[in-house]
Formats: C-alpha cells, sequence, structure tokens
C-alpha cells in the first residue's frame, strides 16, 4: 500500500521517517512520501494522487479544508470541524477524516491519566485549525471548553457552539481550569514572542498543554513547570493522529512506541 502526506511547505515533516518506522516494525511494504503541493495547483489533487497510487493521504496546512470539496464522503466529526488530515482511498473514492482533535484526547490519557473527560473545565489559548479539533473532541467528551483568541472573529466560520473570549480576558477564568492548551505558534521555534498568559493563578492540580514540540519544552511549558504543574508538549498528538490516520487506512494497530522514538531521534 501507498500513502503520502501532503501540504506546502512539506519537507520539515517528519511524517515520512514516522510511518516507516512503523513500517518497518510491523515488516510492511508500505511507502509513505512527502508531497509538495503549490497552492496554484491544488485544483489538480484528484489527477496527482491518482498518478502516484495512493491508498490514502494525509493532509496538512495549507490545504485541510481546501480538500473537502474534492472528497466523496466525509466522517462527521471532520465535517463539523472544517477540516480533514486523513483521506482514505477504496475503489476510487475519498472518504475524509480529522484525527488531531482524537489524537489530542489520546495524548491527554497517556501523558495525565484522565480518561474521563467529562465536567473538565478547558481553556484553548488560540482559534486555528488545530484549536477547533481538539475543541470539538472535547466537547463530544463532556468537557467544558472555553476558547480565547485575540481576534474573535476568528470564531465566524466554527459551526459547533462554544464559549468564547478575548485572549485578554483569561485572568479571569484561569482559577476555574483543570487543563490549559496552547494551540498557538507562540513558542515555535522561529517565534519570539513567549509570554501568552499568567499561569500563576491556576490551582495545584491543574494540567498544562502545548501542541508545540519543538522545542519539546516551550516557555509556555517552562512557565508551567515553575509552578510546578504537570505538563505535555506536542509529541504525543503528532504520533497518535498519525497512528489513527495508519489504523484509518489499514485496520491494523499501529506501534506508537517505535513511531515515537523514531521522531524523537529524528528531533
Amino acid at each position: 500500500m501507498n500513502f503520502a502526506v501532503i501540504g506546502h511547505p512539506i519537507k520539515h515533516s517528519l511524517s515520512p521517517v514516522m510511518h516507516q518506522a512503523n513500517f518497518d516494525a510491523a515488516h510492511l511494504q508500505h511507502t509513505y512520501i512527502a508531497l509538495d503541493i503549490a497552492p496554484q495547483h491544488f485544483h489538480h489533487i484528484r489527477d496527482i494522487i491518482t498518478d502516484k497510487i495512493l491508498d490514502g493521504f494525509n493532509v496538512t496546512i495549507p490545504f485541510k479544508s481546501d480538500i473537502i470539496s474534492y472528497l466523496d464522503e466525509i466522517d462527521e466529526e471532520a465535517a463539523v470541524i472544517g477540516a480533514v488530515n486523513t483521506v482514505k482511498i477504496i475503489d476510487g473514492r475519498w472518504t475524509g477524516y480529522n484525527t488531531d482533535g482524537s489524537g489530542f484526547v489520546e495524548s491527554v490519557s497517556q501523558n495525565f491519566g484522565w480518561t474521563d473527560l467529562s465536567e473538565l473545565n478547558v481553556l484553548i489559548l488560540g482559534a486555528g485549525g488545530a484549536s477547533k479539533g481538539i475543541a470539538y473532541a472535547l466537547l463530544m467528551r463532556g468537557a467544558n471548553v472555553i476558547v480565547a483568541n485575540r481576534s474573535l472573529h476568528r470564531f465566524d466560520d466554527w459551526s459547533f457552539p462554544v464559549h468564547t473570549i478575548a485572549l485578554d480576558a483569561v485572568n479571569d477564568v484561569m482559577t476555574d481550569v483543570d487543563l490549559l492548551i496552547n494551540t498557538t505558534p507562540i513558542g515555535m521555534t522561529g517565534f519570539e514572542e513567549n509570554v501568552l498568559c499568567d499561569l500563576s493563578t491556576l490551582k495545584p492540580s491543574a494540567k498544562v498543554a502545548d501542541i508545540i514540540y519543538t522545542p519539546r519544552v516551550t516557555p509556555f511549558l517552562r512557565q508551567a513547570e515553575r509552578y510546578s504543574l504537570a505538563v505535555m508538549n506536542g509529541l504525543d498528538m503528532f504520533v497518535n493522529q498519525g497512528a489513527q490516520s495508519f489504523e484509518i487506512w489499514t485496520e491494523q494497530h499501529a506501534d506508537r512506541m517505535v513511531m515515537k522514538s523514531r521522531v524523537i531521534k529524528e528531533l
């Protein structure tokens, strides 16, 4: 079977080596490549994918929404989120899924031991595509979710109800938060700004997550550690969303430990 990840730019992607590690561990003769698709050529995506004889592919920035109009079917969760990161191809029919939110939820269980998220008070910083997927996944599992962003206009295209506030108002809700999540690029390698909010009023039992994994400890997580709060970065989310994609394509179990080890080695 043949798979790929599409995006632009794409040369930085660790998905090919991560998936190859899983294939090798399972003694599978599958392939996984990175395809850089120039935005002006995206309307040829059906032809491009067909020419590569792919059985499925991942979708990353900037095409997670654009790909929807080229699908034959779409999973209900992906349709509500309005973004697709996984496409399965059977007999030429394309079905879209979104594993970002479920990948994050899986990483919460792995790192913090939470399996029941009902009534959990969650504050998400940022309103991009990843935020939308995570917010919806948490809402579907019964969590109370607030999403903060500098501009409230970013929520205009959100098709599911969520409580929203301005980023400069987060201190008003911080004391009740059980899980604080950064989904913005602030703190990523190459971004100079590193102060999102003051974490000093979080309760001692609160957990802090950042979906960034380069650097492995962001300024946001470093601040949380100064207050002795439990933290996690985005590495497990990245691995889990990829593993779930593989499981959608093949209906076989993915070796998450092998995938994670390979990504750590590459980093």
